[in-house]
């Protein structure tokens, strides 16, 4: 657990404006009714990727169910709407170290669930035509420092190793290592020391979960944006629950909170176990002699000593001049270090060293050559993610807490995780759990936070 005091409380009624939400889309302030339900089979808490792939999920098993999604700000306006647009299974580089926590067969389901969430992911982008500038990519983790490199090569090949001759290995995406001349002549990074790409997406996050929600909205459901949830409580002498808002409540069989960084504010057994963390994005116009380049068209991981960044140059039909979407630097944050910015819920500023590193990062890794001058700086935001004490989600049925469920705590890896999260959420919550207990790790349970604690 960490030493320092976690805080707890609701999202900032401010925040900063994020690239993919400018201009907001119509269902950004959407309420299906007037007034609150004052009943709801389902109430969701929460509107980013989690909660509605959690109602989607549902109104398959249940078409016409009763579900509420409650949202404290806009819909789809909090991590999920301000991360950077990447699609990725990229916990392959932390093999080794979950091998070592949880066991072979528990890693090798983390690996394969995370697998399959991105595969399904597009596959569902695609099959609903959802238009969210989703894009086949290629992306690369690339290293500039020699140590971290050799560490990544280790993982692959542990991991390689691992899944040889099992069923799983049957969903596993192909990786390939780029040497070091190819780094920095192909990918233009002149530090570089060697690099590790495979199939991935990249989209605009925002466009997808408002697309889904608007299809949600179809099938029966009721969404209430700027509506903060202040308390869950069991009702008196009943199983049933109250969800009091700032205004009304609304009285559920079943409550869901999908609420991420945010979820101790109303399930307070989580206070230590999800550390809100803040991260820091930005768009950039590409440097003058980078323009077009094909390096750009790749979305990327880039791994120095100093700091881990990721980034996407966006298509030209989706942004009109190649925006560069840019995250990280979170160690020049508050405290400086390895846990900069954390623990941190307010996602209504930025940190002025976090900006200066991500105004000039990119041109930090392709080199000055490379990059030319700088581009225009377009817009810099914060998003507030839930990392856990052990990197893995938190998902189940509270203890004694019965119809109370959670589905929270991606460590910043929301989008390779959440989709099929709320799969398994589902999946227990229509008491399939021989069925889930197949695929889902153990140790992605909500119950593993008890048996801590005891």
């Amino acid at each position: 657990m960490t030493q320092t005091k976690i805080p707890v409380g609701l999202p900032r009624p401010h925040p900063t404006k994020a690239y993919w939400q400018t201009p907001p889309l119509p269902i950004s302030d959407h309420r299906s009714t007037p007034n609150l339900p004052k009943t709801s089979k389902y109430v969701i808490v929460g509107s980013g990727i989690t909660g509605t792939s959690i109602a989607w999920k549902i109104l398959q098993e249940e078409p016409g169910a009763s579900i509420t999604i409650l949202e404290a700000r806009q819909a789809c306006s909090g991590a999920t709407g301000r991360n950077g647009g990447h699609c990725r299974a990229g916990n392959y580089l932390k093999f080794k170290h979950y091998l070592q926590q949880f066991g072979l067969e528990e890693v090798l389901k983390m690996e394969a669930l995370e697998e399959v969430n991105v595969k399904n992911v597009g596959n569902f982008i695609k099959e609903h035509e959802i238009g969210c500038d989703l894009r086949d990519v290629e992306t690369v983790d690339i290293f500039t420092d020699q140590p971290g490199w050799e560490e990544a090569l280790e993982a692959l090949k542990a991991r390689e190793e691992a899944f040889d001759g099992r069923v799983e290995a049957k969903v596993l995406t192909k990786h390939r290592v780029w040497s070091a001349k190819e780094t920095r002549e192909e990918l233009l990074v002149p530090a570089g020391v060697g690099a590790i790409s495979f199939p991935a997406y990249a989209l605009s996050p925002y466009k997808f979960i408002c697309g889904l929600l608007g299809m949600c909205l179809k099938k029966g459901l009721n969404i209430q944006t700027n509506t903060p949830v202040v308390e869950v409580a069991r009702a008196h002498a009943s199983k049933k629950w109250v969800v009091h808002t700032e205004r009304g409540e609304i009285v559920a069989q079943k409550v869901i909170l999908a609420t991420n960084a945010y979820t101790a504010a109303l399930y307070p057994p989580l206070v230590e176990a999800i550390i809100p963390t803040r991260g820091q994005v930005a768009a950039i116009r590409p440097g003058s002699s980078i323009i077009n380049n094909p390096a750009l068209k790749i979305t990327m991981g880039l791994n120095s000593a100093e700091s881990g960044d990721y980034m996407q140059s966006r298509a030209e039909q989706f942004s009109g001049a190649g925006d560069i979407i840019i995250g990280g630097g979170r160690r020049l944050g508050t405290p400086r270090g390895e846990n900069g910015e954390q623990p941190v819920l307010d996602d209504a500023t930025i940190h002025p060293d976090v900006s200066e590193y991500l105004t000039h990062a990119a041109a930090k890794y392709f080199g000055r050559d490379n990059w030319g001058e700088d581009g225009k700086m377009l817009q810099e935001w914060t998003r507030i993610m839930g990392y856990t004490f052990d990197q893995c989600p938190l998902i189940g049925e509270a203890p004694g807490q019965e119809g109370l469920w959670v589905c929270a705590g991606f460590h910043g890896h929301g989008m390779a995780t959440t989709f099929q999260s709320a799969e398994a959420l589902v999946g227990l919550l229509m008491g399939r759990e021989k069925e889930v207990d197949k695929w889902m790790p153990e140790n992605y349970r909500l119950s593993r936070v008890t048996k801590r604690t005891r």
